[in-house]
């Protein structure tokens, strides 16, 4: 099963180099009523900036460091 994970969705998610990643997130979930996936690297600080991207994606950083992501309408990239 996670080697399907990894292998079948996580490229779909924009996130295939996830796996080889020096530093992988703390935590990966998915919200199936919101149908979104958050990828959380560290927790993020009132001082953060966040972003919504053209790719329905919500970005947060740190400076220019990527402290967590929320892919939003992810069932849209498995149709």
């Amino acid at each position: 099963m996670e080697q399907t994970f990894i292998n079948s969705i996580l490229p779909k998610l924009g996130l295939s180099n996830l796996a080889r990643m020096h530093k992988p997130p703390l935590w990966l979930t998915y919200d199936r009523e919101g149908d979104t996936v958050h990828v959380i690297f560290e927790e993020a600080k009132k001082s953060d900036k966040s972003s919504l991207d053209k790719n329905d994606i919500i970005v947060t950083k740190r400076g220019k460091k990527v402290i967590n992501m929320t892919i939003l309408n992810v069932s849209r990239l498995f149709n």
